[in-house]
């Protein structure tokens, strides 16, 4: 049973991660979810719910173990810490080469047009727009080497 101090900011907790799913989760839920992120070794605290809610948001029939989104979460931090404030569209292609990223110039458009924008290699983004378009392409390579370590090939 939780002590009573902690129970307060559970709730608050748990009121943050519904606001960011933007749904109501069910008590057994909300314990599952705790017990993933200790198992991540992470914190409970707003801003690692909020990349599980937003992982769940955009993939939500995607299952990872603890150490998956452990991991996934560093290579998120790592490709977001790479990206300029303002970066063209020429130049993102060339980042996201660095990182060993490649998929089909039409997963690329498809990302953009999620995030709000449309590709051009000469266009210039924000960081903003950048950011919900690395996170896309860390989690497309996450699924792809998976699914190849796993004997399924990718095609975009």
């Amino acid at each position: 049973m939780a002590c009573t101090l902690q129970r307060p900011i559970d709730r608050q907790l748990r009121e943050v991660y519904e606001a960011y799913l933007g749904d109501r989760i069910g008590d057994t839920t909300w314990r599952s979810l705790k017990k993933f992120l200790l198992e991540s070794e992470l914190e409970i605290n707003a801003n690692n719910l909020h990349e599980y809610a937003t992982l769940r948001k955009s993939y939500p029939k995607l299952s990872l173990t603890s150490l998956e989104f452990r991991v996934l979460l560093a290579a998120v931090d790592n490709a977001k810490n790479l990206v300029p404030n303002l970066i063209t569209g020429e130049e993102f292609i060339r980042l996201l080469i660095a990182q060993n990223i490649r998929p089909d110039i039409s997963t690329i458009y498809r990302w953009f047009k999620q995030a709000g924008s449309k590709y051009s290699k000469l266009t210039t983004y924000s960081s903003q727009v950048i950011f919900v378009v690395i996170y896309r392409a860390v989690v497309w390579k996450f699924i792809s080497e998976r699914k190849e370590r796993n004997g399924f090939s990718i095609r975009n």
